[in-house]
């Protein structure tokens, strides 16, 4: 994927990346997508969010061991068919790992996610600016103890997706959604 600098552009072009070459991601490109990560709103201003940049072979495939067990418990027999070209998440040559304090009831919640979510976003759009290529992952909740194992993430810590980043093995175009007006009311809900 080519780098892109208009944001409207960007937005169109954000791609659920899934298969990668071998091309590594420098520290630099890292260090520039979690810049953009750390600059995204969080409820209250709180600023609760913390990055776990996984590049060690044995942990990314013990990751991705258990991503593949949350899978097959989410969808059993019915699992989703794969494109060709979609790999394990041990493929990707970077894992990135965002994680969110927890209030202290230890229960996340929509305030949980807002301090987060929009922090995954920019990560991803930065990424996406830089011609790196994502996707948001979240069913290793599924096996949330053992990731935060392998990760050793602490109590009051959640883990809200696992980021596989790299370089596309193809070239991406625009996302296709329908027309705006399918999903935009004024004024009120209407069926």
């Amino acid at each position: 994927m080519e780098p892109m600098n208009d944001a409207m552009e960007l937005f169109r072009h954000q791609r659920a990346v899934r298969a990668f070459s071998d091309r590594a991601v420098t520290d630099d490109a890292i260090d520039q997508i979690l810049q953009a990560a750390i600059h995204g709103p969080s409820g209250s201003n709180t600023q609760p969010w913390h990055f776990i940049v996984v590049r060690d072979q044995a942990v990314k495939d013990q990751l991705s061991d258990a991503y593949e067990e949350g899978i097959r418990e989410a969808y059993g027999d019915a699992t989703p068919a794969r494109g060709a070209d979609r790999q394990p998440l041990s493929a990707a040559p970077v894992l990135i790992v965002p994680c969110v304090d927890t209030p202290p009831s230890n229960r996340a919640g929509f305030q949980t996610g807002a301090s987060i979510y929009p922090n995954i976003q920019n990560l991803m759009l930065a990424a996406r600016a830089l011609g790196l290529g994502t996707v948001l992952t979240t069913l290793h909740r599924r096996r949330k103890e053992r990731v935060h194992e392998i990760l050793a993430i602490p109590e009051g810590i959640e883990s809200a997706a696992i980021i596989p980043l790299g370089w596309p093995t193809r070239t991406y175009g625009p996302n296709r959604r329908p027309p705006l007006a399918n999903f935009v009311m004024q004024d009120r809900w209407r069926s």
